[in-house]
């Protein structure tokens, strides 16, 4: 089921007397203002929404768009939309106010309003950033307490359950809330909710002990979220106090005007009843469900209808939109470019690991040709037209099967998986042993211990291959009798030195032409692989790696 999130409204805690915080004025403006001002929150406080809506819109006739008695009831206009759940016109309003309110001190309020209205729209991260803009103009420890829950409340709905519990633990304590049990209860039953996820088993006893305190306080709201938290609680340890909860909830949630909710309890009531009462319950829904929408429309008009036509806030409105509209395309055209260029970036690497597939394939093919396929033919021949009875033709035809065999196994060496892990550094010393013998000697030098795990796995694999294909070429083509291979750590820098004492690289164009892959390897993860034309005494290359 969906978890019913209580914000803090903070405007409801700031019923100010406009007298200490306004300039000199018409007294006359001011006492109607005064009045209307009175009425209206008279109605909201009977959840009365239309008429209060009708009494702010009133109150705002006798203010001025700059001042903060405007931006009050501008507040109390923007939090009657969202409590009927017209978001998009509780944003409007906001940002109508905001384009001409020069005054700082509802501000905070407004950035708490707009960022639980993206909540309720389940737009989290912009409701994230505004909550962080209100904390910013927090100076109070009881403001800050009100915007720690709704952070709270954040993570609760990501189910960050351990994060929530975090930010609403602490608050339990804090002295500014314990003298206000509207808002103590409201974060009692939200960490009691956080506990109930996590297991704890403190959570029931503060979800019992916020619906006291909200059934004593007859706050209607506020016992919504708890009977519809500990409907949850019961669902799997309670069924009867489960439904017990869930029919209170519907019962308040209608009080209370609010259809919402209303829903949310027709689905617990449905699960918890028995087949008779929960086609009843099931029925209720579906009628409900489909006037909800009629109903918000209706009152959307209603309110249209009695809202001060101000025609530099309409242009701002407009503007606004506008504004919006440009960039959703701007931001369109954006994802269509960057779509555009991954699609060829993508094209481009395909192309590239086709090219090297089939390079790798053609190498191996090819080595097999030249390698195994001749003395396979030969060993055949050898087998059919020699007298296998006499044991020293026995034991040279074993030998050279051997040999092929011992040849078949270092190629797929050469082409098998490279192990990228802690056994990286032990398989590529094991390969430079493995190229050393009677007539080549492979020296390899390190001038401190290596530490693989700082090079990505990408760049391991490239180097593997670089080495084993220079020693590869430097045995088939070079005629050196001793190889040298020095692994340096400097700068952030991998630099491995490959020296032979061969003929060089000047004197066969086998060799060079065999070098290419080698080096289209070490470009392709930004390194650079650089022979040495002055070295006259065999072949040096030189291996730089960033890290």
């Amino acid at each position: 089921m969906k978890r019913k999130s209580l914000h803090f409204p903070i405007v409801f805690l700031y019923l100010l007397l406009f007298s200490s915080c306004e300039k000199k004025e018409n007294k006359n403006e001011y006492e109607k203002f005064s009045t209307f001002n009175e009425k209206a929150g008279n109605f909201e406080q009977l959840y009365l929404f239309d008429s209060a809506y009708f009494y702010y819109n009133k109150a705002k006739l006798f203010t001025e768009n700059h001042d903060d008695r405007y931006a009050y009831a501008q507040l109390k206009i923007a939090l009657i939309q969202q409590n009927i759940g017209d978001y998009f016109g509780c944003e409007e309003t906001i940002t109508e106010t905001l384009s001409t309110y020069k005054e700082t001190t509802y501000l905070l309020h407004f950035y708490n309003l707009l960022a639980v209205s993206y909540h309720k729209q389940n737009n989290l991260q912009t409701a994230l950033f505004y909550y962080k803009k209100a904390a910013d103009l927090s100076n109070s420890p009881f403001e800050k307490a009100i915007i720690q829950n709704n952070i709270g409340l954040i993570y609760l709905e990501e189910k960050e359950f351990l994060k929530a519990y975090q930010l609403f633990n602490p608050l339990l304590k804090d002295t500014s809330l314990l003298q206000n049990p509207h808002e103590f209860a409201r974060v009692q039953d939200n960490l009691g909710y956080t506990q109930f996820h996590l297991k704890n088993q403190k959570s029931i006893e503060n979800l019992e002990n916020a619906w006291l305190i909200r059934d004593s306080l007859n706050d209607y709201i506020g016992k919504i979220a708890s009977a519809m938290h500990l409907a949850e609680y019961y669902q799997n340890v309670n069924q009867e106090k489960a439904k017990k909860y869930a029919t209170e909830a519907f019962v308040v949630s209608r009080k209370a005007d609010s259809p919402d909710d209303q829903l949310e309890a027709l689905k617990w009531l449905t699960e918890f009843s028995n087949p008779l009462e929960a086609k009843h319950y099931y029925q209720k829904y579906i009628n409900l469900n489909d006037s909800l929408n009629r109903v918000r429309n209706s009152a959307k008009n209603k309110f249209a209808g009695i809202k001060y036509d101000s025609t530099k806030a309409t242009q701002e409105v407009i503007k606004y939109k506008n504004q919006k509209e440009i960039l959703l395309v701007i931001i369109a055209l954006i994802i269509a470019i960057a779509f555009l260029l991954y699609k060829l970036y993508r094209a481009k690497n395909k192309r590239k690991l086709q090219q090297s597939t089939y390079q790798t394939e053609t190498r191996i093919s090819k080595k097999i040709h030249d390698e195994l396929a001749n003395d396979v033919f030969n060993t055949m021949t050898f087998a059919q037209t020699q007298n296998l009875e006499n044991k020293n033709t026995k034991d040279l035809l074993l030998d050279n099967l051997e040999l092929i065999y011992h040849r078949t196994r270092d190629i797929s060496k050469e082409n098998s998986e490279i192990r990228t892990d802690a056994n990286f550094g032990p398989d590529l010393y094991r390969l430079l042993d493995n190229y050393s013998n009677p007539s080549m000697s492979v020296i390899r030098k390190l001038s401190k211990e290596m530490n693989w795990q700082k090079v990505s796995s990408e760049k391991k694999i490239a180097l593997f291959r670089v080495v084993q294909e220079l020693l590869i070429n430097t045995k088939k083509h070079s005629k050196a009798t001793l190889v040298v291979i020095d692994f340096n750590e400097q700068n952030k820098q991998l630099i491995v030195t490959f020296t032979d004492n061969g003929i060089g690289l000047q004197n066969t164009q086998n060799r060079k032409s065999g070098l290419q892959n080698a080096e289209n390897r070490i470009r392709a993860i930004k390194g650079t692989l650089i022979f040495d034309p002055s070295y006259q005494k065999g072949c040096k290359a030189i291996i730089n790696i960033p890290m």
